[in-house]
């Protein structure tokens, strides 16, 4: 729980930052922030992606309502038309699901950034938003009250959202927004069983704009600099844990879930070609050491108290590691990025894993070269591995052209 609590936190934080950051860089017009609160209905359908949900008697249903605040860009900088007019802020959900006894009565608490996809006439736009943050309140699996639902192994999990939709201005202080979202909810096997609940909804949104200044709105006045393509070149340290199901068979354990969690860490280089500021894409070689990969638990008796234990023996250290190369995207924003990567293990470790694997999460610059990241690694696009948190470093590499230029000048003094 203090995992996910301290994330939410750190959100926040940052959060804060951005809207103070962006109420010290005004111009010389001293416009005033663009306060604003939303309050949306969501209705939708659990995806049947595990037995819990494909046996569910009740259609797997749910319905939230969620409660925001948020500052809007105001146009009066370069990086409000280069992002798209950027907003975000902090927001409530309360959730039901089909199976309250199973599921409980949820709430989350999430930090929130969306952008302008696309001016689609004078008063109507097509806007995209991410949410991420905690989620509180399940009723957890339990092998004995609640021995159902495989879906959550924790009363605590991640929330993460993203959503398409329509902006409607209705005045200069009401705008209509309706679209679509997905969500999902899990631990990423922090605890175990941790199958995951993944939602699809249509909603309902209406926004109160405080202090509305249309002036500057898209006047488009104020132009980006030049961006000369180059390459970047990230370093990432990465700290985890997760748990393992184990086989059974022979083993006199009551039950493939044991409350032990197994280290993990992380070491990744990423080259990245930076073209635009929205975003960045590259490749990189992942080192993994997972000290669950080849694990072993049985249940012993102990002959000196007569009492049983639950033994765990760690595999080979040759087993523990994994090494792969991944293809990698990052969509820019101006205080967070999200990024995502699909990957293939060419040395790989942990059997009861897939090779192909893939990562999504959030990652915020603390300083200027130095940034933080929150994501899950996954297989199968839809199986957790772990939550993990990293530490980064990025080095601004030489424009793309010079690059080019360098290797031409070697090839021509190595031909002659």
């Amino acid at each position: 729980m203090r995992k996910f609590i301290l994330l939410t936190g750190i959100l926040l934080f940052a959060y804060a930052s951005w809207s103070q950051n962006s109420k010290n860089d005004t111009t010389q017009t001293h416009l005033k922030r663009q306060p604003f609160i939303t309050l949306a209905l969501n209705g939708g359908v659990v995806l049947p992606t595990n037995d819990f949900i494909i046996q569910s008697k009740s259609t797997p249903t749910f319905s939230s309502a969620s409660l925001k605040y948020g500052y809007a860009s105001t146009g009066s900088r370069w990086q409000d038309y280069a992002y798209g007019m950027p907003y975000g802020g902090v927001g409530f959900m309360v959730a039901s699901f089909f199976d309250q006894q199973a599921l409980g009565n949820p709430f989350a608490l999430y930090a929130f950034q969306g952008t302008t996809l696309s001016q689609l006439s004078a008063k109507t736009k097509l806007n995209f938003e991410w949410n991420l943050g905690a989620s509180f309140n399940w009723k957890p699996y339990d092998p004995f009250d609640n021995p159902d639902n495989i879906a959550l192994g924790s009363t605590t999990n991640v929330y993460v959202g993203a959503n398409i939709y329509t902006k409607f201005e209705l005045n200069p202080n009401w705008d209509l927004h309706t679209g679509v979202g997905i969500s999902h909810f899990s631990n990423g096997a922090s605890r175990l069983p941790n199958k995951g609940l993944n939602l699809i909804s249509a909603f309902v949104e209406l926004k109160y704009n405080f202090n509305k200044n249309t002036k500057y709105e898209f006047r488009k006045t104020l132009t980006p600099p030049r961006i000369e393509p180059r390459f970047d070149y990230d370093f990432l340290v990465n700290i985890s844990s997760r748990q393992k199901k184990f086989d059974t068979t022979g083993t006199k354990l009551p039950s493939p879930f044991i409350d032990k969690n197994f280290s993990v860490f992380g070491i990744t280089f990423a080259p990245m070609i930076v073209k635009s500021y929205k975003y960045k894409y590259g490749a990189g070689v992942d080192i993994l050491y997972d000290e669950s990969s080849g694990a072993s638990a049985w249940r012993e008796l102990n002959t000196k108290d007569g009492k049983l234990y639950d033994r765990v023996k760690l595999g080979r250290f040759g087993e523990r590691i994994s090494v792969g190369i991944s293809a990698k995207g990052e969509l820019v924003m101006p205080m967070y990025s999200i990024f995502a990567n699909l990957g293939y293990n060419v040395i790989h470790g942990n059997k009861s894993d897939q090779r192909l694997y893939q990562v999504m999460g959030i990652k915020a610059y603390l300083k200027e070269n130095l940034f933080g990241t929150f994501g899950i690694r996954a297989t199968n696009f839809s199986k957790a591995q772990y939550l993990y948190w990293s530490l980064g470093y990025t080095i601004q590499g030489k424009p793309i052209h010079q690059i080019k230029k360098n290797i031409s000048d070697i090839v021509i003094k190595s031909l002659n």
